[in-house]
């Protein structure tokens, strides 16, 4: 579950999108983002993990930056294949859902991504590829 938390945080981090894990511990600037994680299937003989990320995002003024990054992560996670250091990702893009908050000027989104891992699977030497196939 670690790598598979690092490995989306630095797809994140990639795209430029503000993110934590758990919960904001920065100063808040809009928008931003929080993930969790539910763990759904852990098979120890052949090392597969399964799961659910939710990212949870929040604006003020507009809806419209939260629409955006849900449209950049729809692209980003359509279908991403990678291998880190022995360990193979699959993730996929599931859903965006605009959720009211009760508040005039405060929005937020869920995004739900799906995660497979496979520890051990590929012990190729390769440090670090990524693959958008």
């Amino acid at each position: 579950m670690v790598d598979m938390l690092g490995f989306i945080s630095d797809q994140l981090d990639q795209l430029g999108i503000p993110y934590e894990f758990g919960e904001w511990t920065g100063e808040i600037s809009y928008p931003y983002f929080v993930g969790s994680f539910n763990e759904t299937e852990h098979r120890l003989e052949d090392g597969y993990t399964g799961g659910v990320l939710t990212l949870d995002g929040w604006s003020r003024g507009s809806k419209l930056p939260l629409a955006q990054i849900n449209d950049k992560l729809k692209k980003a996670f359509e279908d991403l294949r990678a291998v880190q250091e022995g360990t193979a990702f699959f993730i996929t893009y599931w859903n965006g859902l605009m959720i009211p908050t009760g508040e005039e000027d405060l929005f937020r989104i869920t995004i739900t991504l799906n995660t497979n891992e496979w520890k051990g699977a590929y012990k190729t030497g390769i440090k670090k590829t990524w693959h958008h196939v």
